[in-house]
């Protein structure tokens, strides 16, 4: 069923697939920039991006901020640097950046240094690849999901690099990954709370110091999330939440209510994510019944802490939790990237007994970060989409992740998994 697919993620292995993938990004965006500056002609709508008020209207927030801090005032709460009046959308962490001296005519500046960083890291972590693999990673790279990060400079961007980077020195340095990986993590999820979900993705490796390090990262990110509790509290409610170009486990349940209840939800906001989880509940537990006596947990099919894997875990966790509790602009998606490189090579290899399941993943998940373009003909029904990508990870980590009793294994079988 898969065979078309498997020869064109073959093709071409002469041929360095990242090179497409860096080429076709250089293209994408300098079209972009040339129609700006030629012709005065913006681009973005007409390929499914929606334009914001202003370019990297994201990072001008934040580079706003640091300016109104340095004439004292607090930007979470007051920042009347920023052309559109807007308090800060982030976390303090964000702030210690001030002594650095930018500002908003470096807004360019740093939205272009952090969108160089995300891609280059990107393909550093893909590794050499065939030509058609590069083909189909460049797609994912061009989506409107992923170009709408871009185009705001949201820091998702920023956030992106720093875990991608975490896995990156997971493959470099082992031992010093133990430790060094997950407390990478720790310090992106102070900036924005969710990459907190992908510590979990550490414990998965059977690595005893990677699962105790990953442990004490959870520890000190409940006593940050407690200490900075007005502050998460403030920007999870000044935080712009919509349906459009966004995914959510709620918004299809409300979009439902619409249909044939009342305009506005006239309930508490807690009761309203409780009926979204609760379709989600169902979900996840027959997905994990299924897995478990389809595939169980079964050794011979994957090797516990390789990068890929890893990479998988925290890309597919983020994207699961951030589905689960909150809705979020489709520039999160972003994170979707890091699940390709292992669901390319379990679809490559045949035989596997995770291609036909990762084979399904990889085209859900190229679908989902193109479909959001057509969110405002498909009237929030494109999130089905997302239902289905959230399906199809869980199966997929549900069948990776090892027994409970595993995690936290003995040393040596952990040094086992380092080669």
């Amino acid at each position: 069923m898969f065979a078309p697919l498997r020869r064109v993620l073959t093709w071409g292995s002469r041929t360095d697939g990242r090179i497409i993938l860096l080429a076709a990004v250089a293209v994408y965006l300098g079209a972009i920039a040339a129609a700006r500056a030629w012709w005065r002609v913006d681009l973005w709508p007409r390929l499914g991006v929606p334009s914001g008020p202003s370019l990297f209207f994201d990072a001008r927030n934040l580079t706003a901020a640091w300016e109104c801090q340095r004439l004292g005032y607090d930007p979470l709460y007051e920042s009347p640097c920023d052309p559109w009046g807007r308090p800060l959308m982030y976390l303090r962490p964000w702030l210690l950046l001030t002594p650095l001296g930018l500002g908003q005519p470096h807004t360019v500046a740093v939205a272009a240094t952090l969108i160089v960083v995300m891609f280059v890291s990107f393909a550093l972590l893909v590794g050499r690849v065939s030509a058609g693999t590069g083909v189909v990673l460049a797609l994912a790279a061009c989506s409107p999901a992923v170009m709408l990060a871009v185009e705001r400079a949201n820091m998702d961007v920023a956030l992106f690099s720093i875990v991608t980077v975490s896995i990156l020195i997971w493959r470099l340095a082992a031992r010093l990954a133990d430790v060094l990986s997950p407390t990478l993590v720790l310090i992106a999820a102070t900036a924005k709370i969710y990459p907190v979900f992908a510590l979990p993705a550490f414990a998965m490796t059977r690595r005893p110091v990677a699962v105790r390090a990953a442990s004490a990262c959870l520890a000190a990110f409940g006593v940050y999330a407690v200490y900075n509790y007005k502050d998460i509290v403030h920007a999870a409610a000044i935080a712009i939440q919509g349906e459009g170009y966004s995914y959510g486990a709620r918004i299809l349940p409300a979009h439902l209510y619409h249909l044939f209840g009342a305009d506005r939800w006239a309930g508490p906001a807690a009761v309203k994510q409780a009926i979204a989880g609760i379709p989600l509940a169902v979900v996840a537990a027959v997905i994990f019944v299924r897995i478990q006596r389809g595939i169980g947990h079964d050794d011979s099919l994957v090797v516990p802490g390789t990068p890929l894997l890893l990479a998988l875990h925290v890309g597919g966790l983020i994207y699961l939790g951030t589905f689960a509790l909150a809705n979020n602009f489709d520039y999160r998606l972003v994170f979707l990237l890091l699940t390709l490189p292992q669901l390319v090579e379990w679809t490559c290899l045949a035989g596997h007994r995770l291609s036909s399941l990762a084979a399904t993943t990889l085209v859900a998940v190229v679908v989902m970060l193109w479909i959001g373009s057509l969110s405002p003909w498909l009237d929030t029904w494109d999130e089905l989409a997302s239902w289905t990508v959230a399906g199809l990870l869980a199966a997929v980590v549900f069948a990776t992740m090892p027994p409970l009793t595993a995690i936290g294994v003995s040393r040596r079988r952990g040094a086992a998994a380092i080669h």
